[in-house]
C-alpha cells in the first residue's frame, strides 16, 4: 500500500507541473473542442485530480499495517537478565473490515465531488467562451457605430462652416460620440477581464494569441418541464456527493460503537538469565474501564447529523435553482425570440442611417437617436444571449447532457 501511495503523489505532483499552452504558440479552438482541450490543459483540472489522488493517498495511508517493535533491555539483580522481543498491534478484524468500507464509501464521495468540481468548471468555460465571443461582436459593432458619428461629425463641421448647422447641433454629435468611446472602452476591459480569467481557467498563457472560431448565434432550444430536471437531482454528483459522505459518517459512527476493544498486542520473543534460556510470549489488551470511546461516538453522531443537514440544504437550494433557471430560460428564449430577426436586420439599417442624413432625408437628432437606441439594444441583445447560455450550461451541469451544441462555420478572428 505504501508503494500505490507513493504512484499516487507522483501522478499528482507530474499533473500539477504539467506547462500551460505557452505565449508562442497561437490557439484556435472551436466550441466543440473546449471540453477536451480543458481537460488536457487546464491548471484547474490538474489541481481537482490531484485532490482526489490524494485521498486515495490519504486512505492508504490510514489502512496500511502497523510495524512491528522490537525490544530489547538488560537487567542486573544478582544475576544478568536479557530480554529480546518483539511485539506488533493487531487491529479487530471487523474493526479493520469496517474501516476498509468506510474508506470505500469516502472514495465514492471524492469521485462524485471531482465529477461535480469538474461540470462546474465546464459551466465557467462554457460561458466564458460565449461571453469572450460575444463582447468581441459588440466591439465590432460599436466600432461601426463610431465610424458612422465621424462621418457625419465631418458633414456637421462643413455644414457648421457654412451657416446651416448651430453649434448645439455639432455639440451633440460631439457628445454622441463620447457617449459611444465610453461604451466602447467599458466594453474592451470587460474582454480583456474576461480573457485574462477565461485563459487561466482553461490553461493558455494569457499572452498566446487566442482565436475563437465559432460563431455564436440565437437558437431556441426546448427544454422538458420543471419537474423532470426535479426528478434529476438524486443523480447529479453534487447529491451522490453529500449522499456519500452521509454514509461514510453513518458507518464511522457504527464503527465508533464497535471499537470498545479496537486493538490487541502480541508480544514474544526469548529471555536469558545467567545460562539459563527460555523464552516470554504475552498479549496485551485494552480495557474498556475509565474510557468507553463515548466522545468519540458522539463527535460522529453530530457529523452524521451534519451531513444529514448538508444533503437535505443541497436538494432545496438546487430545486430552486432549478425552477428559476427554467424560468429564467424559458423568459430569455422568448425575448430573445422576438427581437432576433430584427436585430440581424438592424445591423445593416446603420450605413442607411448615415446615407438618410448625409441626402437630408433624416435630421440630425433623428440620426444620433437612432445610432445611440442601436448602441443600447445591441448591448441589451447580447447582455441577454450571454445570460440564456450560462443558464443552459449551468443546466447541462445538472443534467450531465450536453445541450447546446453550434455549428462548425468559422466566424471571425481575433
Amino acid at each position: 500500500m505504501a508503494f500505490r501511495g507513493k504512484r499516487y503523489i507522483s501522478i499528482a505532483l507530474m499533473m500539477m507541473v504539467s506547462p500551460t499552452v505557452s505565449q508562442e504558440e497561437s490557439v484556435s479552438l472551436k466550441f466543440d473542442e473546449l471540453v477536451d482541450f480543458a481537460m488536457e490543459h487546464s491548471v484547474v483540472v490538474q489541481i481537482i485530480e490531484g485532490t482526489n489522488n490524494l485521498t486515495r493517498t490519504e486512505r492508504d495511508k490510514e489502512l496500511q499495517w502497523t510495524n512491528p517493535d522490537f525490544n530489547y533491555s538488560q537487567e542486573v539483580a544478582g544475576e544478568q537478565e536479557h530480554y529480546m522481543t518483539f511485539s506488533k498491534q493487531i487491529e479487530m478484524p471487523w474493526v479493520y473490515a469496517k474501516r476498509r468500507r468506510n474508506w470505500a464509501t469516502r472514495l465514492e464521495a471524492a469521485e462524485y465531488k471531482k465529477e461535480a468540481q469538474i461540470r462546474r468548471l465546464m459551466t465557467r468555460l462554457k460561458s466564458g467562451y460565449i461571453e469572450f465571443k460575444l463582447l468581441g461582436t459588440q466591439l465590432a459593432h460599436l466600432n461601426q457605430l463610431r465610424e458612422v458619428i465621424v462621418d457625419a461629425s465631418t458633414v456637421a463641421r462643413d455644414q457648421f462652416k457654412e451657416g446651416t448647422l448651430s453649434g448645439v447641433e455639432q455639440h451633440l454629435i460631439q457628445m454622441t460620440l463620447v457617449n459611444i468611446n465610453a461604451r466602447f472602452q467599458a466594453i474592451r476591459h470587460a474582454e480583456q477581464s474576461v480573457e485574462s480569467r477565461w485563459k487561466a481557467d482553461i490553461g493558455i498563457s494569457t499572452s498566446a494569441d487566442l482565436q475563437l472560431l465559432t460563431d455564436i448565434h440565437f437558437q431556441r432550444l426546448p427544454l422538458e418541464t420543471t419537474d423532470h430536471y426535479l426528478t434529476l437531482i438524486p443523480n447529479t454528483p453534487g447529491y451522490q456527493q453529500r449522499e456519500r459522505t452521509k454514509m461514510a459518517m453513518r458507518s464511522r459512527t457504527q464503527m465508533e460503537k464497535g471499537r470498545l476493544i479496537p486493538h490487541f498486542s502480541l508480544f514474544g520473543g526469548s529471555k536469558n538469565v545467567g545460562s539459563t534460556s527460555g523464552y516470554v510470549a504475552g498479549i496485551s489488551i485494552p480495557l474498556p474501564v475509565l474510557n468507553r470511546n463515548r466522545a468519540a461516538i458522539d463527535v460522529r453522531q453530530i457529523e452524521l447529523e451534519i451531513a444529514s443537514r448538508e444533503l437535505e440544504q443541497y436538494q432545496q437550494n438546487l430545486g430552486g435553482q432549478i425552477e428559476t433557471l427554467v424560468l429564467a430560460i424559458r423568459s430569455l428564449g422568448s425575448s430573445l425570440e422576438m427581437v432576433e430577426d430584427h436585430f440581424s436586420e438592424d445591423h445593416d439599417i446603420i450605413p442607411s442611417v448615415l446615407v438618410a442624413y448625409q441626402e437630408g432625408w433624416m435630421s440630425l437628432t433623428e440620426m444620433l437617436n437612432a445610432i445611440l437606441i442601436h448602441a443600447e439594444g445591441d448591448q441589451k441583445f447580447y447582455t441577454q444571449l450571454a445570460d440564456y447560455y450560462r443558464g443552459l450550461f449551468e443546466l447541462e451541469a445538472i443534467t450531465g447532457q450536453p445541450l447546446v451544441t453550434f455549428s462548425d462555420q468559422k466566424g471571425d478572428q481575433r
